[in-house]
């Protein structure tokens, strides 16, 4: 059996049942826990790990999250914020899908985010949280899509590599024996 569709097929299986790791850093600590609270209660299979500070944020990174939501603009305790966090956080885990929460308003400071390649940018405002819990679930079905479709393209490159090979023999059996396939 081809060892990709096994591959490709049990990393499916594994991310319907493992949880999608989701980094949050948002700096007032009460914004922070009903963020928390809200999208563990709105999305099911999610390990959500939240930090009020960007270093702490930062020495997180190594486990690599599938999402990260990051408040743009930052208190003074936090070392890094802004468009340098964001770079930063792409540097160091380039395959991580960040979402830019914000009460800027700014186009200018949206289109620089876009520019850095963020998902999405949020503003906080009454359906913030909402339209956060959104996004997590388009990035989740997106991943598990893309998934499928490569243990689908997996599946049909070992299927016609069979019938190749199967081809192959029988050509093979006619030109050394012909009367084999009478």
């Amino acid at each position: 059996m081809n060892r990709s569709i096994i591959t490709t097929s049990s990393l499916i299986r594994k991310y319907k049942k493992k949880p999608f790791s989701v980094c949050l850093i948002e700096d007032n600590k009460l914004y922070l826990q009903g963020l928390v609270f809200q999208i563990k209660n709105s999305i099911p299979n999610i390990k959500l790990s939240g930090f009020s500070r960007s270093s702490t944020f930062m020495q997180n990174l190594r486990h690599k999250p599938e999402i990260a939501i990051v408040d743009f603009n930052l208190d003074e305790r936090s070392e890094i914020e802004g468009i340098e966090l964001i770079k930063e956080l792409k540097s160091q885990s380039p395959k991580t899908k960040i979402i830019v929460l914000t009460g800027e308003k700014s186009k200018a400071v949206e289109e620089e985010c876009r520019d850095e390649g963020v998902f999405d940018y949020v503003i906080k405002e009454d359906k913030a949280i909402e339209s956060i819990a959104d996004e997590i679930k388009t990035i989740m079905d997106s991943m598990l899509r893309k998934m499928e479709k490569q243990a689908f393209s997996n599946r049909i490159r070992f299927m016609v590599g069979f019938a190749v090979s199967i081809i192959l023999i029988l050509i093979a059996l006619n030109v050394f024996n012909p009367r084999a396939l009478e």
